[in-house]
């Protein structure tokens, strides 16, 4: 984690500069244009994150054979949440087979 946590670290920093920079510009054309853009493109990295968690809180749930609770506790999740979890992955699984 030592290195992906480094990596976290420095795209959050790069966010706040990002933000900082869109703040400063004047023309409210621009500052929309911008700000719109690094919403897509954080959105869409947002995105691939909660894919990589999801499919990472099934693997752990599969491979120590965890309770939802055990799950959802482990992950700073709900119970619920984590059944749709487990169960959205599973039938991405299924999908793909």
């Amino acid at each position: 984690m030592d290195h992906a946590g480094g990596e976290i670290d420095e795209a959050i920093a790069a966010a706040d500069r990002a933000l900082a920079a869109i703040r400063a510009i004047a023309s409210p054309q621009e500052k929309l244009e911008a700000a719109g853009r690094l919403v897509e493109v954080l959105r869409a990295r947002s995105d691939e994150a909660a894919r990589i968690r999801h499919a990472e809180a099934l693997h752990i749930y599969e491979a120590e054979s965890l309770s939802l609770a055990q799950l959802a506790n482990r992950v700073g999740i709900s119970k619920a949440r984590a059944d749709q979890i487990i169960k959205a992955e599973r039938q991405k699984e299924a999908d793909n087979a």
